[in-house]
């Protein structure tokens, strides 16, 4: 049994994101449905995440299914939008294929056109979020959500700074590498960070403890849907879409429960809880706590 925390972990954790980011806009995890989404970015890290988040629609019920949810995207490598007419590229990229837009259409032209409310990088290059793309994005939209996601800093296609400062303070903002808050008149806003770390220990603990069968992208989306609801009112409301660290191991158990109840919903699992325990509390029994015993009550000189 395993899943592959680059693609699935990845995915699921931006995913989790971007359904904070609707509930900081007050709507709820089924309105990522008819979100609209530019990914700039069309290798295994941008395609990966479009699958996820294609996937995520599809579950809350996109009119229209599969290709409909599929056509919420544009997808932009190095020559711009990809469209239809597009060739050399695999099945999986060309799913996300514009059918109304020309191919090698900028960003900047597409956005206009188009009107995403979210935009995710994932090119691995500085620079390639233009502020005119982002300028556009916050005249279609009260709170555009702004995923520069490529590590290192460097690689970071637009700095928070920028996404709050050429947005009026306005975007909802998550990185892949970490930075420090931005104060935009008189406002401190604090980007989170997209890290794996929120989604893989969960994941694994769920799926083990019942002894899941698989691990469908379906229980992917429920952890997403699970940690989206960590993030506290207060964290919210200063930026963040994710909850603080500190929190790690309440959000892992609850990820994991999220897990372990798709698991029995599916008929996946292969162990049941105790005699009378709940599932909340077999996963709560199963978790590791890294407590050391000290060998030496002193130290002598």
């Amino acid at each position: 049994l395993c899943f592959n925390d680059d693609i699935q972990g990845t995915g699921a954790t931006v995913l989790a994101g971007v359904l904070g980011a609707l509930r900081m806009v007050g709507k709820p995890p089924e309105a990522i449905a008819q979100l609209k989404v530019a990914v700039v970015g069309a290798g295994s890290a941008g395609i990966g995440v479009s699958q996820a988040l294609h996937t995520a629609m599809v579950e809350a019920g996109c009119p229209g299914g599969y290709e409909a949810a599929a056509a919420n995207f544009m997808v932009f490598d190095k020559d711009g939008l990809i469209g239809t007419a597009r060739t050399g590229q695999t099945d999986e990229v060309m799913t996300y294929a514009s059918k109304d837009l020309p191919d090698g259409m900028s960003l900047e032209e597409a956005v206009r056109k188009e009107k995403p409310q979210l935009i995710l990088g994932l090119s691995g290059r500085r620079g390639t979020i233009s502020e005119g793309a982002i300028r556009a994005m916050a005249e279609a939209h009260e709170r555009p959500i702004v995923f520069p996601l490529s590590n290192p800093t460097s690689s970071c296609e637009i700095t928070p700074q920028e996404a709050y400062e050429w947005t009026g303070g306005k975007a909802i903002v998550a990185t892949g590498s970490p930075f420090e808050p931005v104060t935009i008149n008189g406002k401190t806003l604090n980007p989170s960070q997209c890290n794996n770390m929120y989604i893989f220990p969960g994941v694994g603990l769920g799926a083990s403890v019942c002894l899941s069968e698989t691990v469908p992208d379906s229980m992917l989306y429920r952890a997403a849907v699970a940690l989206s609801k960590m993030t506290s009112e207060a964290e919210l409301s200063e930026g963040r879409v994710f909850p603080n660290v500190t929190s790690i191991r309440e959000v892992s158990k609850e990820v994991a429960i999220a897990v372990a109840h798709h698991a029995y919903e599916k008929n996946l699992a292969r162990r049941s809880p105790g005699r009378g325990e709940s599932v909340e509390a077999m996963v709560l029994r199963k978790m590791y706590y890294p407590e050391y015993v000290p060998i030496m009550s002193k130290m002598y000189d």
